[in-house]
């Protein structure tokens, strides 16, 4: 339960939430991707109204990393019982292709 009392989203909720937040670099190779689809996702972590995103990153410096913390933040703080987000990188694996589900 969150902080107001709602149940928590699923774990699968999450990641279907997740499915509306656009990859960035396929954006500027104008394509349609989401971080989902990607392969970004690494771990979600739903408990007591807080929700824990690991993304996998294509590069360890991608410019792209705030602003997907900003948009992944205000997507899934909108879904009622959830109070709070973290997004981090992993720290120990980086994007491959092979992480990329089919279309």
């Amino acid at each position: 339960m969150s902080a107001a009392g709602t149940a928590m989203p699923s774990p699968e909720r999450i990641r279907e939430e997740l499915r509306r937040v656009p990859e960035p670099c396929a954006i500027l190779m104008r394509q349609q991707d989401d971080i989902v689809r990607m392969g970004l996702v690494d771990e979600i972590d739903c408990r007591d109204g807080h929700v824990r995103v690991v993304l996998v990153l294509t590069d360890a410096s991608c410019v792209h990393f705030a602003g997907l913390q900003r948009y992944i933040t205000d997507v899934l703080t909108a879904l009622p019982g959830v109070d709070s987000v973290q997004v981090t990188a992993s720290r120990t694996e980086m994007w491959t292709p092979d992480r990329r589900m089919p279309a």
